[in-house]
């Protein structure tokens, strides 16, 4: 009769221990859904977001935009382009592209003429220049035309060297 009564209670101390289990595994769901429910904010249309932090991402990536079309656009108007602007994009909050960076190819060739060059070199670092914050690149082609219209007024004033010549 003993072995029986072992058995029983095995089998009573399984079952508990498996309710235990599904009890815990109940109390973590809960505790998941009460720190979801805390943390995140719904709107009403189903949004997991928070209306203001949308609008702060949406309004820097509207500002980043306007500001980085204004930049190339003023390199462009000061010099002769071989390309087009050319944009980097990123899509916004709101599913919409937006400018975060971009390029312009400036024609840098140098023409013939002395007088030409001069005009070509001063429109390649005011446009280069244009922009309040330069980047890199833009202070790298400014430094350029300063250092090329410096080499153009030094074999000007050279007498044995003609502008043919350079």
């Amino acid at each position: 009769m003993e072995i029986n009564n072992y058995q029983s209670t095995s089998l009573i101390h399984q079952q508990i221990a498996l309710k235990k289990s599904e009890l815990a595994s109940i109390d973590k769901k809960e505790e998941q859904k009460s720190l979801f429910e805390k943390n995140d904010t719904i709107t009403e249309s189903g949004k997991s977001y928070d209306e203001k932090d949308y609008e702060r991402v949406l309004s820097k990536f509207k500002d980043l935009d306007a500001k980085t079309r204004t930049h190339e656009q003023m390199h462009a108007q000061g010099a002769p382009t071989t390309t087009p602007i050319s944009y980097n994009y990123q899509v916004g909050p709101d599913g919409k592209l937006y400018a975060t960076g971009g390029h312009v190819r400036f024609d840098t060739s140098i023409p013939k003429d002395e007088a030409s060059a001069n005009v070509k070199l001063e429109q390649l670092k005011d446009a280069s220049s244009a922009p309040q914050e330069l980047s890199g690149a833009d202070m790298q082609i400014t430094r350029t035309a300063n250092l090329n219209k410096l080499l153009l007024q030094s074999k000007q004033e050279d007498q044995g060297v003609s502008y043919e010549n350079w």
